[in-house]
């Protein structure tokens, strides 16, 4: 076990790792993402005891060892760590890929008892479960949110996370975890991770999984909550919001970077799902960062 539990969250983002502080927000403490090009240091062995930690692998999948027992999970899971227990990066590194952490509180103010949904995650009699396109998309946009920190954005954080929460509660009673690790999705997966920038179809997901159609698509939507098109395409939706968030680079360049067809496609899905523009999004977020800046000055 780690020398002492430390309830302490660590909220410094860096170049290859980003976190957003959500304390004061309900129950929730920090949210978080690393980008990892390159294998990095091993975690070291950690516990908290009114932590609860959610991790979701984005690319490629990761390996804990969790009070002893080593506990896998892989893109389109959610892999749990209760509070009290005492983990570590399962190998000697932490590998290259994409991975999403949200980290909550298993206790109320004062003593308050935990919430259902939070009991829920803590009582579950297992520690991976499918996460549903859904609540990774919730996360990634607070991600890519301004870093605005007035009340209106806390009660939007808020209402994401929670929202996002509920769709992993959900997952519990919808599957039983086994099938997204099936070898034919993890090499589907892998394989979609790996030409992310080029324009992916269904019918390559099942060539490159060596099941029949029928049979991948019955897998695939038991195991994301979605058709295997749609995955494809709300992951996509979630890079470029960072993009454009984060980057000068026009529209077009970022549609064909994420391999669309063309800017206008990649604009009709990102108003399909976003319910905004490509452009009307980048010039909210631009908004939101000079008030932000505004405030602070």
């Amino acid at each position: 076990m780690a020398d002492r539990p430390s309830d302490v969250p660590d909220i410094e983002s860096t170049s290859e790792r980003e976190i957003v502080d959500l304390r004061g927000l309900g129950p929730f403490v920090s949210l978080g993402r690393y980008h990892y090009l390159v294998a990095h240091e091993p975690l070291p062995e950690q516990r908290h005891d009114t932590l609860l930690v959610l991790a979701l692998p984005l690319r490629n999948g990761i390996d804990f060892v969790i009070d002893g027992s080593i506990v896998s999970a892989g893109p389109g899971q959610v892999l749990r760590i209760r509070p009290g227990a005492g983990y570590r990066t399962g190998t000697g590194t932490q590998p290259r890929g994409d991975l999403l952490w949200l980290i909550l509180r298993s206790r109320g103010e004062a003593g308050q008892p935990p919430s259902r949904m939070i009991d829920e995650l803590c009582q579950a009699d297992r520690d991976v479960w499918p996460a549903s396109p859904l609540s990774i998309d919730l996360l990634s946009r607070v991600l890519s949110s301004s870093s605005a920190e007035d009340w209106l954005t806390g009660v939007w954080r808020e209402s994401l996370c929670t929202t996002a929460v509920i769709e992993l509660v959900r997952g519990l009673s919808e599957g039983d975890g086994g099938t997204a690790e099936h070898p034919g999705l993890q090499r589907a997966l892998r394989w979609f991770e790996d030409h992310f920038e080029e324009p992916v179809t269904a019918a390559q997901l099942v060539e490159v999984s060596g099941m029949s159609g029928t049979r991948f698509h019955e897998l695939f939507t038991e195991s994301f909550g979605t058709s295997p098109k749609d995955y494809v395409l709300r992951a996509k939706v979630a890079r470029s919001e960072r993009l454009l968030a984060g980057t000068s680079d026009s529209i077009t360049e970022i549609a064909y970077r994420l391999g669309f067809s063309s800017s206008q496609y990649f604009a009709s899905v990102f108003r399909r799902y976003l319910g905004v523009s490509p452009s009307q999004y980048r010039r909210r977020e631009e908004l939101l960062r000079a008030a932000a800046k505004f405030t602070a000055g």
